[in-house]
């Protein structure tokens, strides 16, 4: 029997996946559900599933983050809102991949196949697959950020960020002028919802590479990124930020 964890922020989702799972009573057991990432990974390494039915996007970090923390590799099935493009391309580098809304004959494919699925995986197997899922993502069209102030939301035009900072629970919109607008999102949702312009450079950081006018190598890899903001800022990368951006600045 296949000890499972569903990891899911919606709840309707998680409830979906357990109604499937009741029709293969033999085959999996549920040991508990998330509803976020980091509760995800402590759940994970305290109750070492075999298998777990993972959502890409979540508010506080992606499937991939969950997956790049974790001390052992248990059997993936993706499931999130996608082409069927997205779920043939997946299926073809041995790792199954659900459509929401799930249906039932699907999720029993799924489920002999991960029966049938090999435990030896590649170092390297979770880097290429979130590889093939940022080639697969749909194209942004957003034009600009939406701020709530008091009674109303005001629209700021992307051009004019330069970069994101992370505080505490909320994330600070650095304007070109000097000026801040306070957000109730993530640095993580933004990574997933801002066009290809803003790049994540830090956990605390997101930068729009249009204001970038000087590089800097730092101590172990890392970079000091100089934007022409009416502050000035400087950035630091991440360690594990540095060869990411290097090659998305051409810098390799």
């Amino acid at each position: 029997m296949v000890k499972t964890i569903i990891i899911d922020d919606e709840s309707p989702a998680r409830m979906r996946v357990k109604k499937l799972m009741e029709a293969h009573p033999e085959q999996l057991h549920l040991l508990g559900e998330a509803d976020c990432g980091s509760e995800a990974i402590k759940m994970i390494e305290t109750l070492r599933p075999d298998a777990i039915f993972l959502d890409i996007q979540m508010p506080d970090m992606s499937g991939f983050d969950v997956l790049s923390h974790l001390s052992y590799q248990p059997f993936i099935i993706f499931t999130t809102a996608y082409s069927e493009y997205a779920i043939k391309a997946f299926e073809s580098n041995s790792v199954d991949y659900l459509v929401k809304p799930i249906e039932a004959e699907r999720f029993k494919k799924a489920i002999k196949k991960l029966e049938l699925f090999s435990k030896t995986t590649n170092q390297n197997y979770w880097k290429k697959l979130e590889k093939l899922f940022q080639q697969i993502k749909p194209v942004k069209q957003i034009f600009s950020l939406p701020v709530k102030k008091k009674d109303k939301i005001i629209l700021i035009d992307f051009e004019d960020i330069s970069h994101f900072k992370a505080e505490d629970k909320y994330v600070l919109a650095l304007m070109n002028d000097g000026s801040s607008h306070l957000l109730n999102k993530s640095i993580t949702q933004l990574e997933n919802e801002l066009p290809e312009e803003f790049i994540r450079v830090h956990r605390s950081y997101i930068i729009n590479r249009n204001y970038i006018f000087e590089i800097k190598k730092y101590f172990k890899g890392k970079l000091i990124l100089y934007l022409k903001d009416k502050s000035q800022s400087e950035v630091m990368t991440g360690e594990t930020y540095a060869e990411k951006i290097k090659g998305l600045l051409g810098l390799k």
